[in-house]
């Protein structure tokens, strides 16, 4: 046997067992720690302006899950439309990582209110308690009592985009009123009655020979139960005392010096 012709021989037979090995051990360490040895990362695509549904397909075909995040109320991009995305488009990221999409809400709206029978000031709590405002005040006749809301524009329940108003209508009454009765009333009380009745104080005399309580109404025209057009004058005659007799009013203004 030739020895030294032996190592000759066997070294292609060393080569393809070392050889073999190294593959195989690289083959182990790959099945073993494949993320560290080749990295999955991947750019992340730009969704923005997309649909939620759209978006989501873009990116799970990227490698990326897409996670529904904040919506936000926008003027003018429709709801369900992707305003942004975390992390942001174009930034390089491990496939697998989840991108939030904060998606549009659409226009923000509300509810016109029902705000017939309330008074102007109670029509617009209710109105700006939905975030919308008190446009245009009109009155017209009509059976309600006076300064009753009885129609508004748009009508209760329309959705309404913000920023928005509503005009309403207040009741100026019905075209006729029947009298009230005043006689023995205060001047104050009686003005307030024929006012809420949509009438006028045409005019207010006194009578110095009546015995009834101080300006308190003694006589009115027109007379209690006729009836009267809205807007219509009511005058009013009232007890008045006049001072007693020898009573000397001083009218002279004082001295300059004393």
């Amino acid at each position: 046997m030739n020895w030294r012709a032996l190592p000759r021989r066997a070294f292609p037979y060393l080569i393809a067992a070392v050889g073999g090995f190294l593959i195989a051990y690289v083959a182990v360490f790959l099945f073993a720690f494949p993320a560290e040895v080749l990295p999955d990362d991947g750019i992340l695509p730009n969704v923005v302006g997309k649909t939620f549904e759209n978006a989501s397909a873009i990116l799970q075909k990227a490698g990326f899950p897409a996670q529904q995040g904040e919506s936000r109320f926008h003027k003018s991009i429709p709801a369900n439309v992707v305003l942004q995305e975390d992390p942001p488009a174009g930034s390089r990221q491990k496939r697998g990582t989840s991108v939030v999409l904060a998606l549009s809400a659409g226009q923000k709206s509300a509810e016109v209110p029902l705000t017939t029978n309330m008074s102007q000031q109670q029509a617009r709590i209710a109105i700006e308690n939905t975030g919308l405002t008190m446009g245009n005040v009109t009155e017209q006749l009509a059976d309600q009592p006076r300064g009753l809301v009885i129609a508004s524009s748009p009508p209760a329940g329309t959705k309404m985009d913000l920023p928005g108003s509503v005009d309403i209508v207040l009741s100026k009454g019905p075209a006729t009123v029947q009298m009230p009765d005043l006689y023995g009333r205060s001047v104050g009380e009686a003005r307030s009655m024929i006012e809420q009745l949509g009438l006028r104080v045409a005019g207010v005399s006194r009578d110095t020979s009546s015995l009834q309580p101080e300006n308190s109404v003694i006589r009115q025209l027109p007379a209690a139960g006729q009836t009267i057009a809205a807007g219509g004058p009511v005058s009013l005659t009232v007890s008045h005392f006049p001072p007693p007799p020898g009573t000397k009013i001083d009218t002279a203004p004082p001295p300059l010096f004393e």
